[in-house]
């Protein structure tokens, strides 16, 4: 039992675990966290994509308004 679960037993606090790790091993844990970090990353880089692309393709006018917003 780790440190924590017997010090909150201790103090009368229950400890429920509800996703088991099971076999899975350091590596396959420290992909599954990349994985997070990378999916969090490209959803905040990808309304930045899209504006420069908006940027290239609209003409010098369109493109300066759309700077404006």
């Amino acid at each position: 039992m780790a440190w924590i679960e017997r010090y909150l037993s201790v103090v009368g606090v229950k400890v429920e675990v509800l996703r088991e790790h099971g076999d899975t091993s350091l590596v396959e844990e420290l992909m599954d966290d990349f994985m997070a970090v990378l999916a969090s990353l490209s959803g905040r880089f990808h309304p930045l994509r899209s504006k420069q692309n908006q940027r290239r393709l609209l003409p010098g006018d369109a493109a300066a308004r759309l700077e404006m917003d």
